[in-house]
């Protein structure tokens, strides 16, 4: 591997940090913004007659046409294994006098999965403008390597009962405090990273209250969460609202309480929910503990976020049977968890669940040269390769990261969940790439199970997927303000 291609290479990875905000979960306590996440190129639209998701499932060919934002006078594209650098097909597009420009990809060579187009465009001008737009193939039947350990139940099994064995000890932190109408908008807009009010036609209240709550540990400490409730009546839906990566403020779920749930938004590291500055704690993003596998620091992300089902459970303006789980990102991988490890979880909706799929994650990260999926280590010596060599499922690596992450992937929980599930996925996202997710969608245990493709997009929030998200719910639960 050459220096140039090492320092592309971990010039991308830094580059997939998650910047945009998840409505589904409130992801970041900051203004509002309406910048899209990377690597949307807004000069160069991608789209295909033949599919308008651009998932494929038969044909000799597959057409993609990508329409040109500035005059264009050539367009080279290279076709990759999703999210492996090293191309295995390239070629010269077909120009149309629209500056438009058609590509044909043969299907022969296609293992069922997903692959990435990057094109490089000439305008004319020095510098050249390059784009991606990633489509699947056949991606029902992409080959899955089976990782779940034989004791997987019993594994967390003892720790979920241990947990259940400390008092849940639930505090309020604070006053109520209340918010009407526009101040919801205004809070949304300045504190939780959303527009001010995206689903006027999804309100079922138009007043809610809200306060800083905390419970028990599974470390001994405390986890923080700000509750949001409807104002009077109920009871109400529950609602776990689940963060995305990072050590970071949570916003007050008040979109969601003024949608007719009862929400609890949480901060999953024991961390208070409004800190100015918040620590990186060791073995989230460095000092990684592989073993024992209790030991690896989601043990008690996972633990933290799953008690929430309990503290819903008991409170009075909850209404029985009836608690949802909600989340992007990381909190769309919580999602799958909880529901997988609490039967009384009714619903989910896990947007753009992230770290999925680890012997998928391995692989690529060993195709482009690095040690692992979740650092930014190169390998010595590593040579690029484009993925062609493998011919169905990924080897399970055996090594102690590996050993470890099989009892944390949430390919491996799939199985276990029996609600309706929800997810999304950005087809573009670098962050939680598409044959992560789907990993998990085709291992759900449900039958009552929906995906929706969002070709050309990131890692990213779609005001239009969660007003839909919404209307699942209500019609899964039947939410009528708050009336039995």
């Amino acid at each position: 591997m050459t220096k140039r291609y090492s320092r592309f290479l971990l010039a991308l990875f830094l580059a997939c940090a998650p910047v945009s905000s998840f409505a589904m979960n409130l992801n970041l306590a900051r203004p509002y913004t309406a910048e899209c996440s990377p690597p949307q190129t807004p000069q160069l639209v991608f789209s295909s007659p033949q599919s308008e998701t651009l998932l494929f499932e038969k044909g000799k060919e597959i057409t993609m046409l990508c329409q040109v934002g500035t005059r264009a006078i050539g367009l080279s594209w290279s076709l990759h294994r999703n999210k492996v650098m090293k191309p295995f097909l390239e070629g010269q597009a077909e120009a149309l006098p629209a500056n438009q420009f058609k590509i044909r990809l043969p299907t022969d060579r296609l293992e069922p999965g997903f692959y990435d187009l990057r094109v490089k465009l000439d305008n004319g001008m020095e510098q050249l403008v390059k784009g991606v737009s990633t489509f699947g193939w056949q991606v029902s039947s992409m080959a899955l390597r089976e990782t779940r350990p034989a004791d997987f139940a019993a594994f967390w099994k003892a720790l979920v009962d241990a947990y259940a064995a400390v008092p849940l000890d639930v505090r309020m932190e604070g006053e109520m405090k209340t918010y009407c109408g526009k101040e919801i908008d205004e809070y949304n807009a300045k504190e939780a990273a959303l527009p001010g009010d995206y689903d006027p036609k999804g309100h079922k209240f138009d007043e809610v209250e809200s306060c800083k709550i905390s419970y028990a540990g599974p470390d001994g400490g405390r986890v923080y969460g700000w509750l949001a409730r409807p104002k009077g009546g109920g009871p109400f839906p529950g609602m776990i609202v689940l963060p995305g990566a990072g050590f970071n403020a949570r916003p007050r779920p008040l979109e969601h309480a003024r949608h007719g749930f009862v929400a609890l938004d949480i901060q999953i590291h024991g961390q208070d929910v409004d800190l100015e500055e918040y620590e990186k704690l060791p073995g989230y993003y460095n000092q990684f503990t592989y073993e024992p596998p209790q030991d690896y620091y989601y043990k008690n992300v996972y633990l933290r976020a799953l008690r929430a089902v309990e503290v819903l459970a008991t409170r009075p303006e909850v209404k029985k049977g009836e608690i949802v789980v909600v989340g992007g990102s990381q909190g769309g991988r919580l999602a799958i968890v909880v529901a997988a490890l609490d039967p009384r979880v009714r619903a989910a909706v896990s947007c753009i669940a992230n770290s999925a799929n680890y012997p998928h994650l391995r692989w690529v990260a060993d195709c482009n040269g690095f040690v692992s999926p979740f650092g930014r280590q190169l390998r010595e010596g590593g040579v690029a390769s484009d993925g062609t060599a493998l011919s169905g499922a990924p080897l399970a690596f055996d090594d102690p990261e590996a050993r470890c992450v099989r009892y944390y992937d949430p390919m491996n929980f799939a199985p276990d969940v029996k609600c309706p599930v929800l997810m999304n996925a950005g087809l573009i996202d670098p962050v939680s790439p598409p044959f992560s997710i789907w990993a998990v969608f085709n291992r759900l245990g449900t039958k009552d199970r929906q995906i929706v493709a969002l070709p050309g997009l990131g890692h990213d929030w779609s005001a239009e997927f969660d007003r839909r998200a919404w209307h699942w719910l209500e019609e899964h639960l039947k939410v009528n303000a708050g009336i039995n």
